[in-house]
């Protein structure tokens, strides 16, 4: 009886070569975030991916691992379409008499689109006390003496400010006003289908420190005495934001040069405009200042000796002298920044008028 056959083995396939096998993947090891200190002993602490308890390895503290919330991102939506934004510029043309007046007729409206931008937004509650003295300047018989009053102030106010996150030297507008706007969650691609988006180019932890100083200095400046002797200020649920901020930016041209305007999409507001100066105007300016000026000043003089009798009579001359100094440098400024107008409400305050403005607060409160 034959046995039954065996089929023989199939053919060993031959192995590929060395260049040509898959790299075997080696197990990934877990990511372990090292740097951290223990809050007790001040061992530093190695925590593992995904870990939000961490024991030490040298006191047995336990520890919580939080990480930061980052910062809101919102958005403001347009409710001004391409033709009311043009009205709104046509009709920035026709206002005022220091641009110049041909630009109603010979301004070409070239292009009109519509972008977001980025803004960091600071709210904040501001507490606190300043105490100082008041100094006044009265007339005592025939001399003058200085009073000293001492001036209690409590500090509460609940402070908003924006501030561009990108660079917007090109478009001018430096803040925008968020009071009553509706302010929704960020869709990235609903915006992008109805217009360009910027993005941010700055820090925006770094941006929402600085609006945080910002709001303590204007919160301190409001009803500073004289000489401050005692201040305390504190800021309280401090909350930031990024907000993409709708503008529609126009261009036109005037006798061959581009100028720009933004219009804010969500109230109708000009943000910022520019436009080139009325030259008469700024002639005008400059001599009415000069003349005006110079009839205040003689007839002061004329009456000099009445005013000096009198028991207000250094609260007078000050005054006028106050007077003259602002009608000559309000004629300068019109005629040598009149050239080129800016408008608009996001304009940047200018340092120098603000200077000014703090100088002659400052100077007059002591005659009061």
């Amino acid at each position: 009886m034959s046995s039954p056959s065996i089929p023989p083995p199939p053919p060993a396939r031959p192995e590929p070569p060395r260049s040509q096998r898959k790299p075997t993947k080696k197990p990934e090891k877990p990511k372990v975030l090292k740097g951290l200190t223990c809050a007790s002993c001040g061992g530093s602490v190695e925590v593992m991916e995904g870990r939000t308890n961490v024991t030490c390895r040298y006191c047995g503290t336990g520890q919580a691992v939080v990480g930061a919330r980052g910062i809101v991102r919102v958005m403001v939506l347009n409710r001004l379409d391409r033709d009311a934004a043009k009205r709104v510029v046509r009709g920035w043309f026709a206002k005022g008499i220091a641009k110049e007046p041909r630009l109603r007729k010979e301004a070409t409206l070239q292009e009109a689109f519509l972008a977001w931008f980025p803004f960091v937004r600071a709210r904040l509650d501001i507490i606190g006390w300043i105490l100082g003295m008041k100094i006044r300047r009265r007339k005592r018989g025939n001399r003058w003496e200085t009073v000293e009053t001492p001036v209690e102030s409590a500090v509460e106010q609940t402070i908003d400010l924006t501030m561009p996150a990108s660079d917007m030297a090109e478009f001018g507008v430096h803040r925008v006003d968020l009071t009553g706007d509706e302010v929704l969650p960020l869709d990235d691609g609903l915006l992008r289908s109805r217009g360009m988006v910027f993005r941010p180019s700055r820090s925006l932890e770094e941006l929402g420190e600085r609006l945080g100083q910002q709001a303590m200095r204007d919160a301190g400046s409001r009803g500073r005495p004289d000489r401050v002797s005692f201040s305390w200020l504190s800021s309280l649920r401090r909350r930031v934001a990024l907000v993409y901020y709708p503008l529609w930016v126009v261009r036109y041209g005037f006798r061959g040069r581009t100028y720009q305007v933004l219009v804010d999409a969500e109230d109708g507001s000009l943000a910022y405009g520019k436009a080139p100066g009325n030259h008469l105007w700024r002639a005008f300016c400059l001599v009415a200042s000069c003349a005006g000026a110079s009839f205040v000043g003689t007839t002061f003089l004329q009456h000099a000796d009445v005013f000096l009798r009198s028991d207000d009579g250094l609260k007078g001359l000050a005054i006028v002298g106050l007077v003259l100094a602002g009608l000559v440098y309000w004629g300068y400024r019109q005629f040598r920044h009149g050239g080129v107008v800016e408008e608009g409400t996001g304009l940047e305050k200018d340092k120098e008028s603000v200077d000014l403005e703090a100088a002659v607060k400052q100077f007059t409160s002591r005659f009061q």
